[in-house]
């Protein structure tokens, strides 16, 4: 039996609408995607948005940082124009804007905690709306991991490694379910050790055909890219 290759849309079909936005969470639905991957921060006044960058620069037409910016101010901004004139207006959704959409569909989440120590608080939405079976945690931080262990044992935790090793590897089974890897520097041999020690793999950002097959036959588990339309299509999903 073939086994399941999951593909997991990073951040939205991002290549179709703004990355981070419900257009482009609700484009990787259409698009056929396992999952749908998002970034949160919190706001100054305790909000929690879906939005890649601690600064709202790149993907918006404001200044500063989350952290330091009230979720009035944030949610005043532009967040599609930048993409297209198509999506001028589109706001920074907030986590339960994202939850809506999950739980409306029959896809999971990938919730990366790019803020240590809002764990609790993301952790308890996903409670609030019932899809803890359905959502993995991601951070490079292997702290915050810790904590999302502690705190929901039962939840699925992906540790990213930037730089993967075999030992890397098997110190990340002490914090992680799955652990993920760039495509670039991906080898069948990270993926051998991690089945061995009951790990699955995500690899990541997968763009091309190519890239989707590779990562495939070298023993991906998840495939994390920006169109996941094409990599459907491309592995026979």
């Amino acid at each position: 039996m073939a086994r399941k290759i999951f593909i997991v849309a990073h951040r939205g079909s991002s290549t179709k609408a703004p990355e981070n936005t419900l257009p482009a969470f609700e484009q990787a639905i259409k698009d056929g995607a396992d999952f749908v991957e998002t970034d949160v921060y919190r706001t100054r006044d305790g909000a929690i948005v879906c939005i890649h960058d601690p600064s709202l620069k790149r993907t918006t037409n404001g200044e500063g940082f989350v952290f330091e910016k009230t979720i009035d101010y944030i949610r005043s901004l532009d967040a599609g124009s930048w993409f297209s004139e198509k999506f001028k207006g589109v706001q920074v959704p907030l986590l339960e804007e994202y939850l809506d959409i999950i739980a409306s569909s029959n896809v999971g989440a990938f919730i990366e905690i790019k803020m240590p120590g809002i764990e609790e608080e993301v952790l308890g939405k996903v409670l609030q709306w019932g899809l803890e079976d359905r959502t993995v945690i991601l951070s490079g931080n292997w702290g915050v991991l810790l904590n999302v262990k502690r705190l929901v044992p039962g939840i699925p935790t992906l540790a990213d490694l930037p730089n993967p090793t075999p030992q890397a590897i098997l110190s990340a089974a002490k914090v992680a379910d799955i652990v993920s890897i760039h495509s670039l520097l991906f080898e069948e041999q990270f993926s051998e050790i991690a089945h061995r020690k009951g790990l699955l793999v995500n690899v990541w950002n997968i763009n091309t055909p190519e890239e989707a097959l590779s990562a495939v036959e070298n023993g991906a588990d998840f495939i994390t890219a920006d169109n996941s339309e094409l990599i459907r299509k491309t592995i026979g999903k």
